[in-house]
């Protein structure tokens, strides 16, 4: 709040004020509206979801008001709004019945008319390009490398989870042994002390 209202001297333009009106309400009213506003967070498709959960716990939010809205917004809310997205995408009547409605209402703007028939033509090409189906590709060619960006990025994750669990495996290792060195130096110890 300090930042605020040292910066508000400095701005002063509507939509600064605006903009440090609106800052200073999220601000005020952030402590009571963690549920809510993880909520909307996790319920939009947000790639940056992560970067809120560091901050959730920077903030000290409680873990339950953190975890209920999270599994609410992401199992529940995105995970219909994911499905009627992709249900009207895969749609070809709805989609027919969305261009036609969207052509009759971009021929009542002007201009738009003289490149609408080009547009639409474009569209159509480009959805055909992807909802055809593509041929698949002889199996006679054998030995060929496919150095794709996707193979090499599976073979570096392959190689970081590899690395993960001979680290792991390793780690395990280093502790059994510890544990058996310590009960045998606490074996020593305990013989010494009896025989003396």
């Amino acid at each position: 709040m300090e930042e605020l209202d040292g910066s508000s001297s400095e701005d002063t333009g509507v939509i600064a004020a605006l903009l440090e009106k609106i800052k200073r309400w999220l601000l005020s009213h952030s402590q009571h509206l963690n549920f809510f506003t993880i909520l909307i967070l996790a319920s939009v498709p947000n790639p940056l979801f992560d970067l809120a959960g560091i901050m959730c716990g920077q903030f000290g939010i409680p873990f339950w008001d953190f975890f209920l809205s999270t599994l609410i917004g992401k199992a529940f809310i995105k995970t219909y709004i994911q499905m009627v997205f992709i249900i009207s995408i895969c749609n070809n009547q709805l989609l027919d019945w969305i261009e036609n409605e969207l052509i009759w209402v971009l021929g009542f703007v002007p201009g738009f008319d003289t490149f609408l028939p080009t547009l639409t033509a474009k569209l159509h090409a480009a959805k055909d390009k992807y909802l055809s189906t593509s041929q698949p590709l002889p199996s006679n060619i054998k030995g060929k490398w496919d150095l794709s960006f996707a193979s090499i990025w599976n073979t570096v994750v392959w190689l970081m989870l590899m690395n993960f669990f001979v680290k792991i495996v390793n780690a395990t290792a280093q502790s059994y042994y510890k544990k058996q060195m310590d009960e045998e130096v606490d074996d020593n110890v305990s013989a010494s002390t009896h025989s003396d």
